[in-house]
């Protein structure tokens, strides 16, 4: 008995009653290894996980302005009303704005990290022939001012 496929699915649940699901199958070649091209899948489904645990770019980006607002607003109105705005706080406004912006940092190289991993995992599915350029006109929708 010889394995000539594989198949590998992952249901990935995006909560609010959502999910997708990714299914893969390899043809595998007379003499090559099923455990190998197995973990090879593995690795793929793995990376292309939609769940990223990272925030999003436009997240990230509200999260800059947030931060500029912060310098501003401390520089323009003092500690006292930079207190009073942003609530309760440990250590200095300075400080607060240090440890806002060394978690941004932290955010943005996780997001990258992310889109690194997912960018390699397509990249290797296209080169196994599994992968055409397809679009979605959905996911093109411009801005026309009418939802303002």
């Amino acid at each position: 008995m010889r394995v000539s496929k594989i198949t590998i699915g992952r249901l990935y649940n995006l909560g609010s009653y959502e999910h997708i699901r990714y299914e893969l199958t390899a043809e595998v070649p007379e003499g090559e290894s099923p455990a190998t091209a197995l973990l090879g899948l593995e690795k793929i489904i793995t990376a292309l996980s939609p769940k990223t645990s990272t925030h999003t770019r436009d997240e990230l980006a509200r999260d800059l302005r947030r931060l500029e607002e912060m310098h501003a607003l401390l520089s323009d109105e003092g500690p006292e009303k930079f207190r009073y705005r942003h609530g309760h706080f440990e250590g200095t406004p300075e400080e607060y704005i240090e440890r806002c912006e060394r978690s941004h940092s932290e955010n943005v190289a996780r997001r990258d990290a992310w889109e690194g991993r997912s960018a390699k995992a397509r990249k290797m599915l296209e080169d196994l022939g599994g992968a055409a350029n397809w679009k979605d006109a959905k996911l093109d929708w411009e801005r026309d001012g009418d939802w303002d």
